[in-house]
């Protein structure tokens, strides 16, 4: 077990960031001790898929945001979404691949455009998120045989899930050039930086028909050359700006952690063999996100173009051989750790001070001893608060 596994077990302060999918997103969150990591997961929904086996120095998790109305139980809900009736069955309103490498903190984020036309097994030619109507099994297979990747974990969410991960963590703000609408979605704003809460990111991330306004021309107009590709754009921009946020809210405020990992879990579907070890990984891979520069957050989409239409339809095709570039990030691991860059803060150099706010003898030195021996960070030693504190605090 590396360092820094041993690191993120032993410190009472560890949190999770965990990108999820939901009609167009991942999203962070954070768990503050292990016994919350068991109970919660203990919970988790679970299904049974035909995953790879990880290699050693890493994973690839597919990661899909289900436009499933299954969920719908009231008039509220079904004129936000539509009724399960209306929209039957399941498709993958967003998919993406996460590949990372924990040793070499190395993660890739990859998007499929769900107008891709790809051979699925047994069914044919078809876009390829008509895959996920068959079931995530289909979907693996689907990535094996047409793009040779081999995925380790899988993880669903869906829309509602979605909408309580941003309650929780708070408003993320959004550029508009213009005025903007989505007739389908309910999207409307005058433009500007806007605060988007769950349902208004929803209807954001999830937009195909995103039109601006023209002053000049005094109608609206289509944003996007193609509104697959430009959801894509807007799925990833959002992603980093509510990674960012949700650090920094974690960061702060231990409590929004918690409201995180529960408005996700509630909600969320992942393989039957995803464990806290796996979990760990992922706060490995995603830890380091600077809520004031996430531009480090390495984002592909698998390269396409356009071309004629199959059975009446808009499609795209895999662009080659570009996509053969991107593709061979997915399928390969290595095994050599990251190069600190100048300027990285690394454990060594971090001098740990604890203050004992129970009241209880040894804790606090316990808590240091832990810090020093299985973190690396230099020890501060330990003094008594002037007063007991409520929670654990980390500044």
């Amino acid at each position: 077990m590396s360092t820094r596994q041993t690191f993120l077990r032993a410190f009472t302060g560890r949190y999770l960031i965990a990108l999820l999918v939901a009609a167009a997103v991942m999203i962070g969150s954070v768990i503050t001790a292990n016994v919350v990591i068991d109970r919660k997961i203990a919970s988790v929904k679970r299904v049974s898929v035909k995953t790879a086996p990880p290699p050693p120095q890493g994973a690839n998790y597919l990661l899909l945001g289900s436009d499933s109305r299954a969920f719908v139980q009231n008039a509220t809900q079904q004129k936000a979404f539509g009724s399960a009736a209306d929209a039957g069955g399941q498709r993958s309103d967003t998919m993406m691949v996460i590949h990372i490498e924990p040793n070499s903190q190395k993660t890739l984020i990859v998007s499929f455009p769900r107008d891709l036309w790809v051979s699925i097994p047994g069914m044919g030619m078809g876009k390829i998120n008509g895959a996920f109507n068959v079931g995530p099994n289909k979907v693996i297979e689907m990535l094996k045989a047409d793009f040779n990747i081999s995925i380790n974990h899988f993880v669903e969410v869906d829309f509602q899930s979605f909408q309580g991960v941003v309650n929780a963590i708070g408003r993320v703000p959004v550029y508009f050039p213009y005025p903007a609408r989505d007739l389908e979605t309910g999207l409307h704003t005058l433009g500007g930086c806007v605060l988007m809460d769950g349902s208004t990111a929803l209807s954001y991330t999830r937009s195909r028909e995103l039109q601006f306004f023209s002053l000049s021309q005094k109608k609206w107009m289509s944003a996007d050359g193609s509104g697959d590709i430009g959801r894509i754009n807007r799925q990833q921009q959002f992603i980093r700006e509510l990674a960012g946020i949700a650090v920094q809210r974690s960061l702060e405020d231990p409590i929004t952690a918690n409201d995180v990992v529960d408005s996700v879990l509630s909600n969320l579907t992942i393989d039957q063999s995803l464990s806290k070890d796996d979990i760990l990984s992922l706060i490995d891979a995603f830890r380091t996100v600077n809520p004031n520069d996430t531009s480090h957050l390495d984002f592909e989409t698998l390269p396409w173009s356009d071309g004629p239409q199959q059975s009446g339809q808009d499609v795209l095709y895999v662009q080659q051989p570009q996509a053969d570039a991107v593709l061979a990030q997915l399928q390969s691991f290595t095994t050599t750790p990251a190069t600190p860059t100048a300027g990285t803060v690394t454990p060594p150099t971090v001098k740990v001070q604890v203050v004992d706010g129970t009241g209880k003898a040894g804790l606090a030195q316990g808590a240091l001893n832990d810090l020093v021996k299985k973190g690396g960070f230099q020890s501060g030693g330990t003094v008594s608060a002037l007063a007991p504190v409520d929670q654990t605090e980390v500044r």
